[in-house]
């Protein structure tokens, strides 16, 4: 199953780790901004500058388009807004039924309760996930 990760960049590092656990589980990560090492990632201009921010943002939007399951991850507060912009795009494929959406965290806005799938915590959805696959 391929999925895909939305969070703060301030997180990257323990969503990082959570994403290694799904990963263990069989799962093909696709948020590239997970990786240290991606060389578009290394060329991330801050400024938005030249083509390297397009590139990004269409690069994370085909990875929606192609992910199984979308996670929103809200523990820490995001000030970049990228992750609401990638649930928008989820839960627009969602509403096709392409796609499934699933929430950890707080709730920060009130598009984030439109996701029918919430944990308060990573852990609680590795319980489920879990015992779903027993």
């Amino acid at each position: 199953m391929k999925v895909y990760i939305a969070g703060s960049y301030s997180g990257r590092k323990r969503i990082g780790e959570e994403a290694i656990k799904l990963s263990q589980r069989g799962f093909t990560i696709l948020s590239r901004w997970l990786d240290d090492s991606d060389f578009i990632e290394q060329a991330w201009d801050s400024n938005f500058g030249g083509r390297v921010a397009e590139t990004i943002a269409m690069s994370d939007t085909f990875a929606i388009f192609n992910a199984d399951l979308v996670i929103l991850d809200t523990i820490d507060k995001s000030s970049a807004g990228g992750s609401d912009t990638e649930l928008g795009i989820a839960l627009t494929r969602e509403l096709d039924r392409k796609v499934h959406v699933v929430h950890i965290g707080p709730y920060r806005n009130i598009f984030q309760t439109l996701v029918e799938e919430h944990y308060p915590t990573w852990n609680a959805f590795f319980t489920v996930y879990d015992a779903r696959m027993q």
